[in-house]
């Protein structure tokens, strides 16, 4: 009876725990709270910034280089999170940072981080929109805390197996952990990865053309990430979809985003 009453308890957390992300009705269990992910984020940003500080590659308003692009993209990143409904939700901060990395970011508490090094890449005002549509979009989807969860999850799975696995016989417990730990890697963590980069890619087609931009536009950054990459590791061992797949997927979501796009009151669907 006390396994069953155990397996019960653990399911009714779990259903406790589900959510439905936006547009895509997905469901998913997030296991911490809002907060307690807010929190974490402050202090890392907080790291981040000190670090980008002292180093002098902030981009500010004052600097004699770069200034057009630092007005664009504080500019287009708030035309962004306001067509993603999250303008009041947290205190947007907006950055950018002089670095090659062909990069940028919105971190769960509202702070966005763009690289000058992708600016050539997004090449326009619509592509920064692609960019910036699918870095908020993660904020929308909450997948920042889905993925803690998982990693709690998979964490448990992992050191249940192994103590089950030395209870029949010690030597295999570590085998068995080493086991279980590739498996929820490469069976689990690293393709619900990549399932939420491309929700973030369907998200942010839609947020963009809501903003106002063309949403064709991220079919062509991606076409320019394609070409502009080097040698790729396969799809299945990567935490993101190869380009080539990511412009596969966007041209499907193009007719449900140019919907947004023709009407900009036209609301997306909640959570």
């Amino acid at each position: 009876m006390r396994p069953r009453i155990a397996l019960a308890l653990v399911l009714l957390t779990l259903a406790a725990a589900c959510e439905t992300v936006p547009v895509t009705g997905r469901s998913q269990i997030i296991l911490v709270s809002e907060q307690d992910v807010v929190q974490a984020s402050d202090k890392i940003h907080a790291e981040f910034m000190a670090d980008a500080r002292q180093k002098n590659l902030l981009v500010t308003p004052t600097t004699a280089e770069n200034t057009r692009e630092l007005e664009m993209v504080d500019r287009v990143g708030r035309r962004i999170v306001d067509a993603a409904g999250l303008t009041s939700h947290y205190k947007w901060e907006i950055a950018l940072v002089r670095d090659q990395q062909v990069n940028a970011f919105v971190r769960p508490n509202g702070k966005i981080v763009v690289y000058t090094g992708i600016m050539p890449i997004a090449k326009s005002e619509p592509g920064l929109a692609a960019v910036l549509g699918h870095e908020v979009s993660h904020v929308v989807a909450r997948h920042s805390a889905e993925r803690m969860s998982q990693s709690l999850l998979a964490e448990g799975l992992v050191q249940g197996g192994s103590v089950v696995a030395g209870v029949y016989d010690p030597r295999y417990q570590a085998v068995a952990a080493g086991v279980l730990g590739l498996g929820v890697q490469y069976g689990a963590l690293l393709p619900y990865s990549r399932a939420h980069e491309s929700e973030a890619d369907h998200l942010g087609i839609i947020y963009m053309a809501k903003a106002g931009y063309d949403p064709a536009e991220a079919i062509a950054l991606w076409q320019r990430m394609e070409a502009a990459g080097g040698s790729r590791q396969p799809q299945w061992m990567s935490t993101h979809p190869l380009p080539g797949t990511r412009v596969t997927q966007l041209r499907e979501w193009l007719p449900e985003a140019q919907r947004y796009y023709q009407n900009r009151s036209l609301p997306v669907p909640t959570r």
